[in-house]
C-alpha cells in the first residue's frame, strides 16, 4: 500500500481529497478490500492514538474508492477525488 501511494499522492491536499486519493490509489494498485481496511485501520489507530478520527474521513475514503471503480486511469482518479464535495464545505 505505500508503494502505491508513495509517488502518486500529492503532499500538500486538503484532508478529503487527500483520504478519497489515497484509497482510490490503494484500491487501484492493491484492492478494495486492502483499502477498506487500511481506511478503517487508520481512523481506529486515530481514534485509540493521538489523531483526530472523523467519519467525514471514512466517507471520503469510499469516495475514493467509488472514483476508483468508475476511473481509467490516476488522471481520471485524481480528477474525481478533486471535485467539490459536502464534506469539504464544513
Amino acid at each position: 500500500m505505500q508503494a502505491a501511494l508513495r509517488d502518486r499522492l500529492p503532499e500538500q491536499l486538503p484532508d478529503s481529497q487527500a483520504h478519497c486519493l489515497a484509497a482510490g490509489l490503494i484500491a487501484r494498485y492493491c484492492s478494495v478490500t486492502e483499502a477498506s481496511m487500511a481506511s478503517v485501520g487508520k481512523e481506529l489507530k486515530d481514534l485509540f492514538g493521538h489523531g483526530d478520527a472523523e467519519w467525514r474521513d471514512l466517507q471520503s475514503d469510499r469516495r475514493g474508492i467509488r472514483c476508483a471503480r468508475n476511473s481509467r486511469d490516476d488522471a481520471g482518479l485524481r480528477e474525481c477525488c478533486m471535485k467539490t464535495t459536502p464534506a469539504q464545505t464544513r
